[in-house]
């Protein structure tokens, strides 16, 4: 930067610049010298070394925009998440929900530390809204509860029930979705819940759905991170590029397919690194594909035996839960789902 005051224009700098550089000085270039002070002197020397630097910086800019590029791919912070308070939101008997609770402490071990476990039963709401108010009284964690509370007369097909629809959406808090419906409960997987996957239609960026992952599943167990770019979404938007003629369409096709699963199997990978480091007794599966992600999930949850699913319930543009995971909550009912 120039001192207070000094300026250096263009036909100044220039005559500095054969006065310094000529390997014999005239008079006339000695004389155009000697009018700039010192301080002029040193100003003109500094923007001939950023002159000279220009170029240099010039070779650089390609490999400064691949840096930002990398810089600005999605990345996974792994943090525990905390769980120390639980409501059991129930329509059975207190028998049968001491049997369920005992049950499910044996195949979610990480529920046998919590610091707070109540249970609401059906005698302590009647609708949806003193439900809500009841579980608004304690600061909950997580809420674990079945589809179809109090609809056993009703013999409800292809839902969630009112008040499960409402949990989901209404609250921010987890819930976990215990298998079958309250009328007819089914069995928990046999041991403990040591396979968990991660299930999502857009992955990247998603830390919460990772650590709850993470989270429900014990050291020695298996993580399954997996990402399937449905197939009917893709068609649609190939068909209308199709019909553009300036477009490739086969190239386009070709490559939009490899950067949509580039971009979930970047981020994926670098969950796999930082879990590794965190939790170094945990294994990771990962799983990046196309297709029909109803029939696909079906086939990997077959294929990884798996014991609970987690994926987020919410939608940003609109209130009703997101349709991947109404579909999974509705076709999937023998498998433990966790909604966020």
């Amino acid at each position: 930067m120039l001192a207070p005051g000094i300026a250096v224009d263009r036909a100044g700098h220039a005559t500095i610049l054969r006065a310094l550089n000529a390997s014999s000085v005239d008079d006339e270039s000695a004389r155009n010298v000697e009018r700039f002070s010192g301080e002029q002197r040193i100003a003109a020397e500094r923007c001939t070394s950023l002159t000279a630097q220009k170029d240099d910086v010039m070779d650089h800019i390609d490999e400064f925009e691949s840096m930002f590029r990398r810089a600005e791919r999605e990345s996974f912070q792994h943090v525990k998440i905390p769980i120390e308070s639980v409501a059991f939101i129930t329509d059975q008997s207190p028998e049968e929900s001491e049997r369920r609770r005992s049950e499910l402490l044996s195949f979610l071990p990480i529920l046998q530390s919590v610091n707070s476990w109540r249970e609401i039963t059906s005698d302590q709401y009647s609708n949806v809204g003193e439900l809500l108010t009841k579980l608004d009284e304690h600061q909950t964690d997580l809420v674990v509860t079945y589809r179809h509370l109090q609809e056993a007369s009703l013999v409800p097909q292809h839902s969630l029930g009112v008040y499960l629809d409402v949990l989901s959406q209404g609250t921010t808090i987890p819930v976990l979705v215990l298998p079958g419906t309250s009328a007819h409960p089914a069995p928990l997987s046999d041991g403990i819940c040591d396979r968990v996957m991660v299930v999502a239609d857009h992955i990247s960026g998603d830390n919460g759905l990772i650590n709850y992952g993470s989270r429900m599943c014990p050291d020695d167990g298996t993580l399954w991170l997996c990402h399937v770019e449905d197939d009917s979404v893709f068609e649609r938007y190939m068909r209308v590029i199709e019909r553009i003629p300036q477009i490739d369409s086969e190239q386009a096709r070709e490559l939009i397919e490899a950067t949509l699963l580039k971009e979930a199997q970047n981020f994926i990978d670098t969950c796999v690194v930082e879990l590794n480091e965190a939790r170094p007794s945990l294994t990771c599966e990962k799983r990046v594909i196309r297709g029909h992600f109803l029939k696909q999930y079906t086939e990997l949850i077959k294929e990884g035996e798996i014991d609970l699913l987690v994926t987020n319930t919410r939608d940003e543009d609109q209130l009703a839960m997101h349709g991947l995971a109404y579909s999974l909550s509705v076709e999937l009912i023998d498998t433990a789902m966790l909604l966020l």
